[in-house]
């Protein structure tokens, strides 16, 4: 078996913003980190003086995720459940057939096979975590999962996020 596939110690959050369709904004993007290097929270990409504000614990490395095309951000183990917002019915094949649906530029749309309820990818009940992005900025390595909501994070995202844990 490779060693890619084996479950990791280190700990990841993944910062996704809350809208799935917002595009990273390179400009607020800096501004956001920039405002963090000035506060001390970080140093170029790594944990600056005041770390401990940003992430109790501290990381090890801050970089910006930008896949090719939309994705479901997870634990990157599998494993994770998605249920219907309304009836807590699985929805785990929709979930396949609607992601592949929005990345060929049709919607995050999918109904629920038992209840009809029309769903939206960011509004089902993942367990672990999950949410849908087009990029993410992620802390690796973290020390725990205590992080602060600070408004130059919100910044550097253009707005709300949803955190997302990670292994790997």
């Amino acid at each position: 078996m490779s060693s890619r596939f084996k479950p990791s110690h280190r700990l990841n959050l993944l910062l996704v913003p809350d809208d799935p369709e917002r595009e990273l904004d390179e400009a607020a993007l800096e501004s956001g980190l920039a405002a963090l290097r000035a506060s001390g929270h970080l140093e170029r990409d790594r944990p600056g003086p005041r770390v401990d504000a940003l992430v109790v614990g501290g990381f090890a490395l801050l970089r910006v995720d930008r896949p090719l095309e939309p994705t479901l951000y997870g634990n990157r183990q599998g494993g994770f459940y998605a249920r219907c917002a309304d009836c807590g019915a699985s929805l785990a094949v929709e979930v396949g057939a609607a992601l592949k649906r929005w990345r060929a530029g049709q919607g995050r749309g999918l109904s629920c096979p038992s209840c009809s309820s029309e769903q939206d990818l960011a509004s089902l009940d993942y367990a672990p975590v999950a949410a849908p992005g087009r990029f993410a900025l992620e802390l690796r390595d973290v020390g725990s999962t205590e992080l602060a909501e600070l408004p130059e994070l919100r910044a550097a995202l253009g707005g709300g996020y949803v955190v997302v844990g990670s292994r790997g």
